[in-house]
């Protein structure tokens, strides 16, 4: 978990006032069965206290919603649950760093903060745990992404990035992408030989496998799969910057 530039204090009020405030009552008893269960603070405020509190599980605790799961009885139950587990991580946080040897001083790579566009395409299939389907979700994104720079829809994916960053001229309806601003020609060059071969690499090695194989075959533990996205964000941003170039 990472807690840099995250206000702690504010962030455990605001658990805490939820955890509170939307604890359930009219639960069944002996006497009385109860089909449903009510936030004690009326369903109005817990809407608007979960709208505060989700953008909190999502920073600092993303896989909440697939290790909370939902309850027919309680509407409000996996936010309460996950901001009681999150509540105990970060009041011991401390403990568990020292008793393991330190916190993990290594730079952390944040999704958020990956290209928009692969984030954006990921984020709902990462926060219900499917992280295969997220990596998938990106990497059509980043096709779609190439294909809508170009102006071609006739190939994509591994086709499409080698055709793009060809080394021959632009054709009619086959432009080519070329990185004018770079000044050195040397380098230029190598720039475009490795973005060919690095977008190659990623259709080949990252999409193929997701998007061919069964789910029951896929397993992406969740630091392979950021490091996957984090090649697909590379590639977007390269792609990003990148002339297109016309016959």
């Amino acid at each position: 978990m990472n807690i840099d530039g995250v206000d702690v204090d504010w962030v455990v009020a605001q658990l805490h006032a939820f955890v509170e405030e939307t604890r359930a009552v009219g639960l069944s008893n002996s006497t009385v069965l109860t089909a449903r269960t009510k936030p004690a603070c009326g369903r109005p405020r817990a809407i608007e206290l979960a709208e505060m509190v989700r953008p909190i599980l999502d920073r600092l605790y993303p896989e909440w919603r697939s290790e909370n799961p939902e309850s027919k009885n309680d509407e409000f139950k996996p936010e309460r649950d996950a901001a009681q587990r999150l509540l105990a991580r970060l009041a011991n946080r401390s403990e568990v760093e020292s008793r393991l040897g330190g916190s993990d001083s290594s730079p952390a790579v944040r999704t958020s903060e990956m290209h928009p566009l692969i984030w954006g395409a990921a984020q709902t299939q990462w926060v219900t745990g499917h992280r295969h389907e997220a990596v998938l979700a990106a990497s059509k994104a980043v096709n779609s992404h190439l294909q809508n720079k170009v102006g071609r829809r006739d190939v994509s994916e591994t086709d499409l990035v080698r055709q793009s960053l060809s080394e021959k001229d632009p054709e009619p309806g086959k432009p080519r992408l070329r990185f004018l601003s770079i000044e050195d020609a040397q380098t230029r060059e190598s720039m475009r030989q490795g973005v060919m071969s690095f977008g190659a690499g990623c259709f080949g090695a990252i999409r193929n496998p997701v998007g061919h194989l069964p789910n029951t075959e896929v397993d992406l533990p969740e630091h392979v799969a950021v490091e996957q996205l984090a090649a697909l964000s590379l590639l977007a941003r390269w792609l990003d910057a990148a002339d297109v170039v016309i016959a």
